[in-house]
């Protein structure tokens, strides 16, 4: 499956794309994080740009987000009924309802980033349990961004290593670089934040200096 999908980037590029993380973001088993590697890789060589191809994929990854948080709503819990009778799946709700039970909003992020295998799930259970569609897509958004930049820029700066990006992807190591990018945007976030709060203090003092002074 893999080997096909990948085959098929250099021919309908950015609609396997977009196609392959909309599907992932569903539940449908297909290789998301591999794909979103090679991706990179391709960028790398010049068959693809790679800015182009991390917005597609994350249009993709948006989409298949939001239909799966839209049709749980309108389903409600008989559709997480009827995923549990798949053995697999039903190992995989009960992992995301422990961690938003344990870190409720914070999950949303989590599972769109660190432990993006559980995130289609997420997104079906908090549709079903009626959260909020804006608080969800805040947090979903912001990790899906963390989680295309990540891989997609690992596989542009290492596409020399293809096959060992590609082990660690599937052992889920692939997924602390997710982390990582998560920690630095957060970082840059706060920093941001600070500096336009230091700013906006300035410029009040500045205004309030000539009226003091009259």
């Amino acid at each position: 499956m893999t080997d096909t999908i990948l085959a098929l980037i250099p021919t309908y590029g950015l609609w396997v794309i977009f196609l392959t993380l909309l599907f992932c973001s569903m539940a449908i088993p297909l290789p998301g994080s591999m794909l979103m590697i090679a991706a990179g890789s391709f960028a790398s060589s010049g068959d693809i740009d790679l800015y182009l191809a991390m917005g597609v994929a994350y249009a993709g990854y948006i989409a298949g987000d939001q239909t799966a948080y839209r049709v749980a709503h309108m389903a409600g819990p008989p559709l997480l009924n009827r995923f549990r009778r798949s053995v697999k799946a039903a190992a995989m709700i009960e992992r995301a309802e422990r961690l938003l039970e344990r870190r409720g909003l914070l999950a949303v992020f989590l599972s769109h980033t660190i432990i993006s295998p559980i995130g289609p799930w997420v997104s079906y259970i908090c549709g079903a349990a009626q959260m909020k569609w804006l608080h969800f897509s805040l947090a979903s958004v912001a990790g899906a961004a963390c989680w295309v930049a990540a891989y997609g820029l690992v596989g542009y700066y290492f596409a020399d290593r293809l096959a060992d990006l590609a082990q660690l992807a599937n052992d889920g190591v692939g997924f602390l670089l997710a982390f990582a990018v998560a920690a630095a945007t957060g970082w840059w976030l706060l920093s941001s934040w600070k500096k336009f709060r230091e700013k906006t203090r300035t410029e009040d003092a500045l205004k309030e200096a000539p009226a003091r002074g009259d």
